[in-house]
């Protein structure tokens, strides 16, 4: 049972990770405040990640940031005409 709660915190705090990363690069005007917010999000996640606190928490943080920096890719690529 205890294998069980464990697991389940994990995911809560993956889904809180992303949700609050997706959030933060989404939500925000402009292109410069979006790459900065990917850029904070990148840095928090990755020092959860390894500082180990709440590592599963990181781990969202760092994907909602490489797939916000992805969107970003995408859009200034597609504004180019490519």
């Amino acid at each position: 049972m205890r294998e069980v709660l464990l697991a389940v915190e994990n995911v809560v705090l993956l889904l809180c990770g992303l949700v609050a990363g997706w959030v933060a690069v989404t939500y925000l005007p402009g292109p410069v405040l979006g790459v900065i917010a990917i850029t904070v999000v990148l840095a928090v996640g990755g020092r959860l990640l390894f500082n180990g606190t709440f590592w599963t928490t990181g781990i969202g943080l760092v994907i909602a940031g490489i797939a916000g920096a992805g969107f970003y890719v995408a859009d200034a690529v597609a504004s180019l005409g490519g």
